[in-house]
């Protein structure tokens, strides 16, 4: 037997092994240099220049350093820094002062001001000078050994942190180093604001903190906060509704927020939209119409002292603060009380409002605070208000508004000169209308802030086939015309989930800082996923639109006309269950029903589909699977809502069938239909109740119960209003009582078991 020598052969192959796994390792290391994706910044920087050649890996950062006139602000930005480094690299890193900026050991961040520090501004002297007419600007440098964030003031540095991290965040997730690259950013509108509306509900308060903290990272920089009766106000206690904020709460929310750099601005609603004072017996005097709660009057000395009261104690709980907002929209019903008739005779209604805006405005004054009102109120009593909320092809348009403006020009001194007209404009906001009066305001030199809507009276789900478009609309107008800011606003009409405001709240953030980017919606909708989910989920916009689509049906299908989330107005009209006595004019009840039941197999099928996908979706987002939870509930209840739709099309054969056999003297079969047409009527909406009690259950985790012990209900035509309960999403199918028409259906059954001659319209008959 011959033995050969195999030793060379594997030192041979073994060497092959080693020099193969370095090629790799070396080729990964290459690979790391790579750049990564910048278009995928939220909101877009103003500009972004790369530095080929340069990266840094995070792994190898030592420390941050602050700049030695650092204050509280900028060590907040700076432990924010190394607490997200932390958790994306598990690489923690120092933060220290820089004594010296010679001996700063790399590579290395720091954060500066320098226009507060010489020696740091000596330091950054080869990078640009952040834009000098706000603190919110910033200068982002990364080379290969050192990142420098230079900001106008602490805003900035926090905000190129915020920068900074995002970058850090596509670097993890493509697995790279940071490239080397020059940011330099400012906003373009100094106010970036969305609305926090809690007329119907109330957010859980360490939600509010991580939503404070989640918009901060996308720069917004305040909250408009409108109250209602959710503020526990010590001088009017009775206004409180159950889990209300006390005034120590808000006032650690505001400073917690202002870490942030982001202002809780409280809304107090004054003149009008005043029922969560005026429906307490205590202040029905203070009425303009006796038998409305609507509105305040504004001659009474009266609603002074309540209203003074309610500014004075939000105002204190909001410590460093600029901002009010009084409402003052939508009033109405002024000059209805003898006192303010006799007014309105000599000065009109602006003449009433008038004397309420510069009443509050002096009280505002007197307490450092700059008073927002909405502006729909003197538009309309100018009567060009219509104009600025549609296109029109009015011929009389130009004369109409010359006419208009020319009133408003004559009492201009009676406005408050540094008030901000909150001007609103909920669609595609760029009817000539609206681009006048910005106009109009900017020649007078009127500080406005434009407001757009993600939500206003719409049940469950926004429309994102109108919404982001419009928010894109008059955002960029707005920036185009150099107004104070914008605010997004979420209204609480129709009680929908916090959840749901997030695509319309960072959209509006994203043109409110850079108003051209990015020029498609689509672009951004791919933006908003990554950066609000991480990368690494699938088919979730088409999820979010699709939901969005279905909502219409949920809202339509058992109607007979109208909406269902009104149903407690006029002209909307429930459809009627199948019954015995009256024959549809289709002939039968299942042609009654064949198209509904087309369209809620289709829409069944539709939300099935966006369900997976939220469902498939949730062991993948890096981020805020809450929000998947929400939305893929609310699935689950319109797609429970397609079966009890679909329901009707069984209990309308069961129906069919019964009454032939009844004609053809089938007693058994008769029973049997009427058995099953109760059966299926019972299963449907216990299935219904089920999907409304999971829905209940998941918003419930995220907002306290709504109503509660002593809750003093004020019904109008918002559709969150109707109920105390979230049960208004269900008003509409109880009022159909499928319960009730199952117990009738099965006492006929027994009737007629017992009197072969008994009619099946009247089992009373005898």
């Amino acid at each position: 037997m011959n033995f050969i020598n195999t030793k060379p052969v594997k030192t041979f192959l073994g060497g092959c092994i080693i020099l193969f796994l370095l090629v790799g390792i070396w080729s990964c290391q290459k690979q790391n240099k790579g750049t990564i994706q910048t278009s995928q910044l939220l909101p877009a920087p103003q500009n972004v220049e790369p530095k080929p050649g340069n990266s840094i890996a995070p792994e190898e950062l030592k420390s941050i350093y602050l700049y030695s006139e650092a204050e509280d602000d900028d060590r907040f930005a700076a432990n924010r820094l190394q607490n997200q480094l932390d958790k994306l690299f598990d690489h923690h890193l120092d933060v220290q002062m820089a004594d010296s900026y010679k001996d700063i050991s790399r590579p290395a961040i720091i954060l500066g001001v320098p226009s507060e520090d010489p020696e740091f501004s000596e330091f950054a002297s080869p990078l640009p000078v952040p834009k000098k007419d706000t603190d919110e600007s910033y200068v982002l440098d990364i080379q290969e050994d050192l990142i420098t964030v230079s900001g106008g003031g602490h805003p900035g540095v926090f905000y190129g942190v915020q920068t900074l991290v995002q970058l850090m965040e596509e670097a993890k997730w493509a697995n790279k180093d940071i490239p080397g690259l020059r940011v330099e950013d400012w906003p373009e509108l100094n106010m970036r604001t969305v609305h926090l509306d809690v007329k119907h509900h109330l957010d859980r308060y360490e939600c509010l903190k991580n939503s404070i903290v989640k918009l901060a990272k996308y720069k917004v920089n305040g909250i408009v906060f409108e109250f209602e009766n959710k503020f526990q106000y010590q001088s009017h206690p009775a206004i409180a509704a159950p889990n209300s904020f006390t005034p120590e709460q808000v006032k650690k929310l505001t400073q917690f927020a202002h870490q942030y750099h982001i202002d809780i601005i409280p809304l107090v609603q004054g003149l009008g939209h005043a029922g969560y004072v005026l429906k307490h017996d205590e202040y029905k005097h203070l009425r303009e119409d006796p038998e409305s709660n609507w509105a305040f009057c504004p001659l009474k000395d009266g609603t002074y002292e309540v209203l003074f009261d309610l500014y004075r104690e939000t105002i204190e709980a909001t410590p460093g603060v600029d901002y009010l907002h009084v409402g003052g929209d939508e009033v109405r019903v002024m000059g209805r009380c003898p006192r303010c008739k006799k007014e309105k005779q000599e000065d009109g209604e602006l003449g009433l409002y008038l004397t309420w805006l510069n009443k509050v405005n002096d009280f505002l004054e007197k307490h450092d605070r700059t008073m927002i009102f909405w502006d729909d109120v003197p538009l309309k009593e100018a009567e060009i208000y219509r104009f600025t909320h549609s296109e029109t092809s009015d011929k009389k348009f130009d004369s109409l508004w010359t006419k208009g403006t020319a009133r408003l020009d004559n009492i201009i001194d009676k406005f408050p000169q540094d008030g901000v007209f909150n001007r609103w404009n909920y669609g595609l906001a760029r009817e000539k209308g609206n681009i006048r009066i910005l106009d109009w305001y900017n020649k007078h030199n009127f500080n406005t802030l434009s407001a757009t809507a993600i939500q206003n009276t719409r049940p469950l789900i926004p429309s994102y086939e109108r919404k982001p478009a419009n928010i894109k609309s008059f955002v960029s107008l707005s920036a185009e015309k150099n107004v104070l800011g914008a605010l997004c606003t979420a209204w609480d009409d129709a009680g929908v989930h916090f959840e749901t405001f997030w695509m319309g709240f960072l959209a509006s953030s994203e043109y409110a800082w850079s108003s051209k980017n990015p020029a498609e919606l689509e672009q951004y909708w791919e933006k908003y996923i990554r950066r609000f989910f991480g990368p690494n989920t699938t088919g979730l916009i088409s999820a979010f639109q699709n939901l969005s689509k279905r909502v219409n049906f949920w809202d339509t299908a058992l109607m007979k006309e109208g909406r269902k989330h009104m149903i407690h107005r006029n002209g909307h009209q429930l459809r009627t269950l199948p019954d015995f006595q009256d024959t549809p004019e289709e002939g039968t009840w299942s042609e009654h029903f064949q198209s509904l039941i087309k369209s809620a197999k289709e829409e069944k099928q539709q939300c099935t589909e966006a369900i997976e996908t939220m469902e498939r979706n949730m062991d993948r987002v890096s981020r805020n699977g809450y929000n998947l939870k929400v939305y893929a509930s609310m699935g689950r209840f319109m797609k429970d809502h397609c079966d009890l739709v679909l329901s009707l099309g069984k209990i309308a054969e069961y129906c069919d069938k019964a009454k032939n056999a009844h004609e053809n003297g089938e007693k058994k079969k008769v029973i049997d239909n009427l058995t099953n047409m109760a059966a299926t009527a019972d299963l449907a909406w216990k299935s219904y109740k089920s999907s409304y009690q999971e829905l209940k259950d998941v918003w419930e985790i995220s907002r306290y119960p709504k109503g509660g012990k002593g809750f003093v209900p004020n019904r109008y035509h918002h559709f969150a209003s109707r109920r105390e309960d979230l049960s208004y999403l269900i008003m509409a199918e109880e009022q159909m009582n499928f319960d009730g028409y199952a117990k009738k259906l099965r006492k006929m059954a027994e009737a007629y078991e017992k009197h072969e001659n008994l009619s099946i319209n009247n089992p009373d008959s005898r």
